[in-house]
């Protein structure tokens, strides 16, 4: 996941290819693992996902928002900003 979120950071088609390769679920799956970092990594790639609008529709269908909901709530200091 932080490979990722740092592969989403840089640039749109980075977004474009990592959402093509069916990423967005994986990341997903990853907001539920019991290890902080990897939930944080996790929420922040799809953050940058979300950047591609395209990619919105992707991250909402996909059942994120409840699991980021709950990483920003219960998670490290880092992760509630």
């Amino acid at each position: 996941a932080g490979e990722i979120r740092l592969l989403a950071k840089r640039n749109a088609d980075n977004r474009v290819a990592i959402a093509e390769a069916g990423a967005i679920p994986l990341l997903v799956t990853l907001l539920s693992t019991p290890d902080s970092c990897t939930q944080e990594h996790a929420v922040t790639a799809l953050l940058y996902l979300s950047i591609c609008e395209d990619n919105k529709g992707i991250i909402v269908s996909s059942g994120a928002v409840p699991s980021i909901v709950h990483v920003l709530k219960k998670g490290s200091r880092y992760s509630k900003g």
